[in-house]
């Protein structure tokens, strides 16, 4: 009893339960999460903290930078909560905060990608793209800056 009380007092804060919803749909970092929710990057950290620690969110580091996202149980909808959560954001769907949320995910997303573009060099654009039966063109232009 104590386990679900502690998750359900967990979720009783709307910030958590923002930062969940917006996980559910892709995965950020702190600077991308403060510019979605407009929270301070001290309570986005603190919230991804509880959430964590209660095995619902998990983080990746990739390029320097910690990524969050739903943990894999909670994303595949094996955990619990999940089919709740999921049906309190589909009834909030249509609420003007939740919309603004999204709307600024997609701002924060269309500068994650204009930034990339900006600045990677054309190797590490290609590296973002192996697949089977391309990767041979990466390696052979990586292997073509070794030789003298």
């Amino acid at each position: 009893m104590k386990g679900a009380s502690t998750l359900y007092r967990l979720l009783g804060d709307e910030a958590r339960l923002r930062l969940l919803r917006v996980l559910a749909r892709e995965r950020l970092n702190v600077t991308e999460l403060t510019g979605v929710l407009g929270l301070a990057q001290s309570g986005v950290s603190r919230h991804l903290g509880l959430l964590k620690d209660a095995g619902l969110v998990a983080e990746e580091r990739d390029g320097g930078f910690t990524y969050y996202r739903l943990a894999p149980k909670l994303r595949d909808g094996e955990h619990a909560i999940a089919p709740v959560l999921q049906a309190q954001f589909d009834e909030a769907a249509g609420d003007a905060s939740v919309r603004a949320d999204d709307a600024r995910l997609q701002e924060v997303l269309r500068l994650r990608k204009e930034n990339f573009e900006a600045h990677a060099s054309p190797d590490a654009r290609e590296a973002r793209q192996l697949v089977p039966g391309r990767s041979w063109a990466a390696w052979s232009r990586a292997l073509g800056l070794l030789m003298p």
